[in-house]
């Protein structure tokens, strides 16, 4: 009986520790995930920065290459 005692113990806890096991696993596919997201979030933000940033340059380029332009025309 005793032998019988400790083998439903035994059971008892490896379920429990199964139980935690997937609780973990859970936990961690939901940080991935979360992770993930925010990965996402972050990199939009950067190419909305550097697109930005290039369309101003763009705009500045194109400004001053206009005025370089019509110099030379008025030199010639």
């Amino acid at each position: 009986m005793a032998q019988s005692a400790r083998s439903v113990d035994l059971a008892e806890s490896s379920a429990f520790e199964r139980e935690e096991a997937l609780a973990e696993v859970r936990q961690l596919i939901t940080d991935l995930r979360d992770a993930a997201q925010d990965g996402r979030q972050l990199a939009r933000r950067y190419a909305d920065v550097l697109q930005n940033v290039v369309d101003e340059y763009c705009t500045e380029f194109e400004k001053r290459a206009e005025a370089a332009l019509a110099r030379l025309e008025a030199a010639a």
